[in-house]
């Protein structure tokens, strides 16, 4: 059996398809859920055929649709993505492929060599560096201690350095400009 599954209140459906769909039966869902698939996906045996104008019509997030595409395959079912002209085999191959890649958004740019990997200035950081800076130790040595660029224990230094000038201790400062009373 063919079945064109159509999840919106207007088919979306070329001319380009007609040939494709020819002699199948449409199915039209404008259901929110997407209930009408999954009664589809339960009503088609092995061997059925699952047409789609494109993805989007199987879920509407790409997990769902991935879900949708792992269904119909167990059931024995083969998907078309008509717009693209696309087998959900192989989409599922893609995805599949795709797997082993971390997730995460965008890439990080490649490191250059012989340079440290990114890290942050946690606030753990921030105290080893200014303890270390307290104590006389070279910028150069911070860094590599923390695992930091030289530039990043710079700011941090100059950063905690930005108090105003109001608020720093004022010890000596009373002798030097002498007593107004």
């Amino acid at each position: 059996m063919r079945v064109v599954y159509i999840h919106s209140t207007t088919a979306d459906l070329t001319d380009g398809d007609a040939a494709a769909i020819a002699g199948a039966r449409i199915v039209q869902d404008t259901s929110v859920d997407r209930v009408g698939l999954s009664t589809l996906l339960a009503l088609l045996d092995d061997g059925d055929d699952l047409l789609v104008p494109d993805l989007g019509h199987l879920g509407a997030t790409a997990r769902a649709a991935l879900a949708s595409l792992r269904r119909a395959s167990e059931a024995g079912v083969r998907v078309f993505i008509l717009r693209d002209g696309l087998d959900g085999a192989a989409i599922l191959r893609v995805a599949e492929l795709l797997k082993p890649l971390p997730d995460s958004g965008e890439a990080p740019p490649p490191a250059r060599p012989g340079s440290r990997p990114y890290g942050r200035a946690t606030p753990a950081r921030v105290a080893e560096i200014l303890a270390l800076s307290a104590a006389g130790v070279l910028v150069r040595e911070i860094a590599a201690t923390v695992g930091l660029s030289a530039g990043t224990v710079m700011r941090v230094r100059r950063e905690s350095r930005a108090v105003p000038r109001a608020l720093r201790p004022t010890a000596g400062l009373a002798e030097c400009l002498g007593n107004a009373d």
